[in-house]
Parts: C-alpha cells; sequence; structure tokens
C-alpha cells in the first residue's frame, strides 16, 4: 500500500486491499495536464481503482482536457491487451452496427484510390470490411499489438503497422482518411499522438474518431455519490460511476473541435453512433440509433443523445494551420 501509487492514507485502505488481492504495481503520476501541462482545477471528477492502483480524474483549467492521473507501467497495460483482443463473435457480431455504421461514413469521405489508416485497428476487420465494400482504396492497420497485426496481415492481407504513438510519429506517409475508433483515450502520450497525426493526415484529407459521449452522466454521477456518502466513504471511492477505468482520458466536444481545428480541419462535425449489438436487445437499439441520428440532424448536431459520438473532421487545409470551424 504504501509503494503502490495514490494511496496517501493507506490504513485506511488495508482491508479493501486485502479483500481485492492488491499486488506491487508500478505506475507513474500525472499531475499536470499531458496536453499543455497547466495545473488542474478543483474538484476532482471522482477516483477509481484500477490495477491496485488509485487514480483520480482531473480536469485541465486551460484546455479542459480530463485525464487520469497516474499511468500504470506500460509492460502491464500491454500484456492486458495483449490478452483482452475478443473472437470472430465479437468483431462479426457484437460491432456489426459499429462497422457498419463506420464503413458507411469512410466510404463517404474515401475519394477514388484513397489510402486509409486505421489506428488501434485492432484485427484488420474494420479496414477488411472497408475493402470488401470498396475495392478501389488501400487500407492499412496499425495497432500497439503484434497478434493483432500479424492477423490483419494474414487473415486479411492488410498492410500494417505496428507500436505506440512514437512508431506512428516515425512513419512518413500520408493518407486520404485517418481512423481512430474507440482508441483515442488509451494513448499516453497524447502530444507525440497530436504530432503524428498532424502529418499522417493528406491536405483536404479527413480524420473519424469514436469516442465515448458521456461527459454528463460521470458528472452527475459524481454528484450524486458525493450527495449519498460522507466521511471514509468518500475517501473509499473505488469507482467512477459511467467511466470505464481502463481509459487514461475524457473527452470533451471543445476539446476535440479546438485540436482539430488546430491541425488544420476546416470542418468538424460530431453525429451519434451506433450501441454495441445485443441480440436480445438488436431491435430497440436500432430504433433509439435512427431516432438519436433525427434529433442531431434537426438540431444541426448539436444534439448527441448516444452512449458514444463519432468526430468527423474534413477538408485538411493544406499548409496545416488551423481555421475557424
Amino acid at each position: 500500500m504504501e509503494s503502490n501509487t495514490g494511496f496517501d492514507e493507506p490504513a485506511l485502505w488495508m482491508d479493501y486491499a486485502q479483500r481485492h488481492g492488491f499486488k506491487p504495481v508500478k505506475a507513474v503520476k500525472v499531475p499536470r495536464c499531458p496536453n499543455c501541462s497547466a495545473a488542474p482545477r478543483r474538484p476532482v471528477w471522482g477516483q477509481y481503482v484500477y490495477y491496485s492502483t488509485l487514480i483520480h480524474l482531473l480536469e485541465c483549467e486551460h484546455c479542459s482536457l480530463v485525464w487520469a492521473d497516474a499511468h500504470i507501467d506500460p509492460e502491464i497495460i500491454r500484456r492486458h491487451f495483449e490478452g483482452a483482443y475478443k473472437g470472430d463473435a465479437y468483431f462479426r457480431e457484437s460491432r456489426n452496427a459499429v462497422f457498419e455504421h463506420l464503413v458507411a461514413v469512410i466510404d463517404s469521405l474515401a475519394p477514388r484510390s484513397a489510402r486509409i489508416l486505421d489506428i488501434g485497428g485492432a484485427r484488420g476487420d474494420l479496414m477488411a470490411t472497408v475493402a470488401a465494400r470498396r475495392p478501389d482504396v488501400r487500407p492499412a492497420v496499425h495497432d500497439l499489438s503484434k497478434t493483432a497485426t500479424d492477423w490483419a496481415s494474414e487473415h486479411f492481407g492488410l498492410a500494417t503497422l505496428t507500436g505506440d504513438a512514437n512508431t506512428l510519429a516515425a512513419h512518413s506517409e500520408q493518407y486520404d482518411v485517418v481512423v481512430l475508433s474507440d482508441v483515442l483515450y488509451y494513448e499516453p502520450n497524447l502530444k507525440v499522438l497530436w504530432s503524428a497525426l498532424s502529418r499522417l493526415i493528406r491536405p483536404g484529407g479527413s480524420i473519424v474518431i469514436r469516442v465515448p459521449n458521456r461527459v454528463p452522466f460521470i458528472r452527475l454521477g459524481q454528484i450524486w455519490f458525493h450527495l449519498t456518502h460522507t466521511g471514509v466513504r468518500r475517501i473509499l471511492q473505488d469507482n467512477v460511476p459511467f467511466y470505464n477505468p481502463e481509459h487514461i482520458f475524457v473527452f470533451r466536444r471543445p476539446f476535440l473541435r479546438d485540436w482539430l481545428k488546430s491541425i488544420g480541419l476546416k470542418r468538424v462535425d460530431f453525429v451519434p453512433a451506433p450501441l454495441l449489438t445485443s441480440a436480445k436487445w438488436s431491435a430497440a437499439q436500432s430504433a433509439v440509433f435512427k431516432l438519436a441520428s433525427i434529433v442531431s440532424y434537426f438540431s444541426r448536431h448539436t444534439l448527441v443523445l448516444t452512449p458514444s459520438m463519432l468526430v468527423i473532421g474534413t477538408g485538411r487545409s493544406p499548409n496545416g494551420v488551423g481555421v475557424d470551424v
């Protein structure tokens, strides 16, 4: 308890640690904003326990990024994701609606013979689906996991790139469409990734980002927690409602809009994204997505009511200089 990160009052956590089988875990504290290095504003967005580490959600007082103030040892995270990749049922069934939607968006953005890069693309299932719909495009898959990129190469014949954000930063090729689907909130080296993306997207190119859309629920959940808990129970908070502890960032719409503007995207839209497919609730989920899409359209993309959303940046300026969005 004294060596693991975050436990300023370890005596209060001893019983909890024994019940949950705590182990020694290396983690690095992140006290200042990973994007702009500014100090966090108060109060925190809550705290949670992950890999025997107590982590707080902090909000930057300057750029509004919300981040986890401790990053688990990269080797532990690498092993976690090597073992976390799902099988065919997950990619072909649970993510079917997600893939169909992303493929339609990518198809609408990609010019003839477009080059497409899927960052964090796992086994390549999304890019294989894109290639089946658009045989003219040239898709490539990037992932941290060599197991995943080997699968993409061997099973789908896709071009691959394996490594972290530094690998992307050293990659010299450019793409008409860059996709980051459910991956941006895992990347600890945001500044390196931002720099890489500013070079990876061709002039006139586009970016498609899929991220959670749960900021109001996280904030309301934390308010409710404080209203219903006092004293030691607050100190022992071990989860943040509506927040996935695997994620190390919460992205608010103004932050994403400003960042995409800064690398020259002329237009940024926020649109609803489908839910993961459940056989039992597929009809209801489809109806919810259709309703959310109608609401989004008539509100000029102001209202996005689904738990996840797509952030679509288009028309990158030739010199990469930001313009009004």
